[in-house]
């Protein structure tokens, strides 16, 4: 190995001096490079002292404002085929079902009234002892378990809590008056019929009350057969005084082709009335309450039309199912009768052939376009009807005790029959008349007595003399004398035997 000398020194400075000299020519020629960048005259001043600041951030808004302005003018284009498409869209479908018939056909509503009983059985004495089936404004609050009442002023049993009342916003419960008119409820009246008698029975007289929603809006067009009207509010329906309950709320008129419904959104809580413990709640759900039947729709006042019911198959279940007999079987929709099955209640809104089928057909349904103007559904079946009948009851009330049947008069039994009586010399002893079957009767009749007769008295064929024939008459009337003691004897002692 050779040691480091003076040749290495000597390679080591070589080195040295040709990295020295490369970078020497770098920054030589970056400098003429950066010459002439400086002397190019398209470069303005300003940008090229204000470039790496000034200029940067400026030109970023700028570029940002044209960016901007870009999609603005882009904007442009974009609004103006935005209008157009959106316009013609609109227009089209919302102007033609309105102008293709006549703008002045379609009527613009903002204060419909909806009234409504549901029916007689939601207006009833229940079966249960002091309770009571009837409609309240707003919703009930739950009550946190089965078996539990609404009582006087309309507070949970036992609690304060407020569970009935008249009013909630747009909704009244409403009670016919005996002059046919409707006024206020109050809770006291929910268990008394019109004319302000106690209900004492389940087939009627009735409460009288109804639901009246206001506020009302939509459109309503008489040409077409179609009309949509929607409510904001919350009603229930309480049975039993609570023991079930649902709640009915937003109901809506849907009219297409003249054929309508009632739509409203359904709440409530899983119940049995022979089982207090179960109480849970069950989801809302929108539901048709009524399905009406074809309707002429007028341009103004409104209309009144009684739901579909009569003839309405239902699939209930197997233990409580439809009976479809009668002149009153039927059913409300299915969709809201497999509601309130599940409340606990489903028999309340299809025949089941029970006495209170008759009751359950719907009312008769109100709808006015206007409130300063109402029209009014005939009168519930519930106060007329059971007024009818009642002056002249099939069975009379406490009636009578009929009369004690009339006994029949005994048979004439057929009177004993005596036999003729016996020859005077046969000795027979008359028969009593054993055979027919009564007992033989003593005889009452005086012994008979029998006349001898008298041998002629001819004196040719008298041989005796005077004194012979004296003893043979003396002789003779001994006999008969002996004869008639011995006959009255026999016929004294006979009855002893």
């Amino acid at each position: 190995m050779r040691p480091w000398g003076a040749g290495s020194t000597r390679h080591a400075m070589a080195a040295v001096a040709a990295v020295a000299t490369i970078g020497l020519v770098t920054l030589a020629v970056r400098a003429v490079l950066t010459g002439a960048e400086a002397a190019d005259p398209t470069d303005p001043p300003a940008a090229s002292s204000s470039a790496p600041s000034t200029t940067g951030a400026s030109a970023s808004p700028g570029a940002t404002q044209t960016s901007s302005a870009e999609p603005t003018s882009s904007e442009t284009p974009t609004t103006s085929p935005t209008p157009t498409p959106t316009s013609e869209p609109t227009a089209s479908p919302t102007t033609s079902p309105t102008v293709t018939p006549a703008p002045a056909d379609a009527v613009e509503v903002d204060d419909a009234v909806l009234t409504w009983a549901i029916n007689d059985e939601s207006n009833n004495k229940a079966f249960a002892p002091g309770t009571f089936n009837f409609l309240a404004a707003g919703a009930v609050p739950d009550p946190g378990r089965g078996g539990q009442t609404i009582v006087a002023p309309g507070v949970w049993r036992g609690t304060s809590v407020r569970a009935w009342r008249a009013t909630s916003g747009a909704v009244t419960i409403q009670k016919r008056r005996p002059d046919g008119r409707f006024a206020a409820a109050t809770f006291a009246g929910l268990s008394t019929a019109v004319d302000g008698a106690p209900l004492t029975s389940t087939s009627g007289p009735f409460s009288g009350h109804r639901v009246r929603i206001g506020g009302g809006s939509g459109t309503v067009d008489p040409t077409s057969g179609s009309a949509r009207i929607d409510w904001r509010g919350t009603f229930s329906l309480v049975y039993y005084s609570g023991f079930t309950f649902l709640t009915v709320t937003d109901p809506s008129l849907v009219v297409v082709g003249g054929v309508g419904q009632v739509r409203a959104t359904v709440a409530g809580f899983a119940a049995d009335r022979s089982n207090p413990d179960r109480w849970q709640p069950v989801p809302a759900r929108r539901v048709v309450l009524a399905d009406l039947p074809r309707l002429t729709l007028p341009a103004a006042g409104g209309i009144t039309v009684t739901p579909r019911y009569l003839g309405v198959s239902y699939d209930a279940p197997a233990d409580a199912p439809q009976v479809r007999t009668g002149s009153t079987w039927g059913a409300f929709p299915a969709s809201f009768v497999n509601y309130v099955d599940r409340l606990g209640s489903g028999a309340f809104f299809y025949s089941t052939g029970g006495a209170a089928d008759p009751i359950k057909v719907p009312s008769p349904i109100a709808v006015s376009y206007d409130a300063a103007d109402p029209v009014e559904p005939g009168p519930t079946s519930g106060p007329t009807p059971t007024a009818a009948p009642t002056p002249t009851p099939t069975t009379p009330v406490n009636p009578l005790p009929p009369p004690p049947p009339v006994q029949p008069a005994p048979p004439v039994l057929p009177a004993p029959v005596v036999p003729p009586l016996p020859a005077p010399d046969s000795g027979e002893v008359p028969s009593t008349g054993a055979t027919t079957g009564v007992p033989a009767a003593v005889p009452t009749a005086p012994p008979t007595v029998y006349a001898l007769t008298a041998a002629s008295t001819s004196p040719s064929a008298n041989a005796l003399g005077g004194a012979a024939w004296r003893w043979t008459l003396g002789v003779v009337l001994l006999l008969a004398a002996a004869g008639l003691a011995a006959v009255t004897t026999v016929g004294a002692r006979r009855p002893r035997r």
